[in-house]
């Protein structure tokens, strides 16, 4: 069998990829080493997650993509599967839970973003591959071999072809060198799906907030980490504590409960769904993301932290960039594939400040909330751009002033003397939501 294009890893990525391939023109081949539905991790969408995704469905005729992108439309299209509203970002800060930061991401219930079941979603997608007559192999581990191209190998079926993804999420397949030690952010996560967990809101919402707490990606932080909740229609609730390493190299689900008294309160009468997983350390960057026949998506190639739930932007923003170079001339690829490259690995740079600078905060309520605004009106300003028709990267990473803010700002947190005033006043030409206003007391309506 000989196909244009391999692609490696059926998730949200890989399956979006063979989609667009199709719609190009080509014949892909989509194999995956396990099957569906199947638990993942990248549960979080955002608005320019939103964007990419609904830019993708409109580009290359995928109409059923299009309700995936607001809360409301996926409800009334798709109800048997399963996800949650997605209303903003809420952080609580322990162990004074008074001290609290909400960032509205929507108007409303309706048209907000999504928490993603990603059992549902990903096995719609392998479906939706299926019937765009995309040949498709699960429980298939295949051995590769570059020759005129790729040359794929496993027990049911062999294979060539021109171009190769790797979409696997981190399994690296192609055996690329893994530096994480360059790194800034340094955490591991411990984590589950679980019953029975009280939304925030119902032990400790209050009337000031923007929109009900807990119908977002909810944050609880602590010193040396933080803990993300994220609830789903069918009861399920998703939630990780991710802690630093150096900071926090022994805790147990079982001692954070103990000692975070408000969060056990939350999941007093909760049960996991499958066994509590102890991560290590989860920071992962490829030495190389691209040759002249094979490329990797964003995921596949770096991954840092959850903290302000990027991953699913990036990966979607990247396959944006990336396929578009598979349809031009393999002379002017390479390039281009370089291109692609240089910026996603700029983008995981410019995320690692933020993050880390994030981590170096967390012991101080009034920094974290400050500091936090550079991601805030990055995202919020690169989603406005879209929308106007422009681009500015991924968290506005594009703009070189704007990342530059982000080093001054990073490097003040460094030394431990960030300048709130300072950073309020020089992201006004970036902050077009109304951010830094001290009028708002931490709590950001939608703007």
């Amino acid at each position: 069998m000989q196909y244009d294009l391999a692609i490696l890893g059926s998730g949200l990525g890989g399956s979006v990829t063979a989609l667009i391939a199709k719609q190009m023109g080509m014949n892909p081949v989509l194999i995956e080493k396990n099957s569906h539905p199947r638990f993942a991790i990248g549960e979080s969408s955002t608005p320019q997650a939103d964007i990419a995704l609904a830019s993708i469905a409109e580009t290359y005729n995928l109409p059923r993509l299009q309700p995936l992108t607001r809360y409301g439309s996926w409800k009334e299209t798709y109800p048997e599967l399963n996800c949650g509203p997605k209303r903003g970002f809420t952080y609580i800060h322990h162990p004074n839970i008074n001290d609290e930061l909400l960032v509205a991401a929507s108007p409303n219930g309706y048209d907000c973003d999504s928490q993603w079941y990603r059992a549902d979603l990903d096995a719609f997608l392998v479906d939706e591959v299926k019937d765009f007559g995309i040949d498709y192999f699960e429980n298939t581990t295949v051995e590769l071999k570059e020759q005129d191209g790729w040359q794929l190998k496993a027990e049911n079926f062999s294979c060539a072809a021109n171009f190769l993804i790797d979409a696997t999420g981190g399994a690296n397949p192609l055996g690329i060198s893994q530096d994480s030690l360059d790194a800034r952010t340094n955490s591991r996560c411990i984590y589950s799906h679980f019953t029975g967990v009280t939304p925030w809101g119902e032990l400790h919402g209050k009337k000031n907030h923007p929109y009900p707490c807990h119908d977002a990606a909810l944050h609880h932080v602590f010193s040396g980490g933080w803990m993300y909740v994220l609830h789903f229609d069918n009861g399920i609730s998703s939630a990780g504590f991710v802690l630093d390493c150096k900071q926090r190299p022994n805790d147990t689900w079982e001692t954070l409960m103990d000692e975070l008294p408000f969060i056990k309160e939350q999941f007093q009468n909760a049960k996991p769904t499958m066994p509590i997983v102890m991560a290590p350390r989860m920071q992962r960057c490829a030495t190389q993301m691209v040759g002249d026949n094979w490329a990797m998506l964003p995921y596949a190639a770096a991954f840092l932290d959850p903290l302000h739930s990027a991953g699913n932007a990036q990966t979607l923003c990247g396959i944006e960039r990336l396929m578009p170079i598979l349809g031009k001339p393999a002379e002017e690829r390479s390039e281009l594939l370089r291109e692609y490259q240089a910026t996603t690995l700029h983008e995981v740079d410019v995320l690692d400040k933020i993050i880390h600078g994030c981590y170096k905060c967390f012991d101080d309520f009034t920094l974290l909330s400050s500091y936090a605004m550079l991601y805030f009106a990055g995202a919020d300003f690169a989603e406005r751009q879209r929308r106007s028709g422009k681009t500015v990267g991924f968290l506005t990473s594009g703009d070189s002033a704007f990342c530059a803010l982000i080093d001054r700002f990073y490097n003040q947190v460094l030394a431990g003397a960030l300048d709130v005033d300072a950073l309020a006043k020089e992201i006004t030409p970036w902050n077009l939501a109304g951010l830094c206003d001290p009028s708002k007391h931490y709590m950001y309506d939608y703007a």
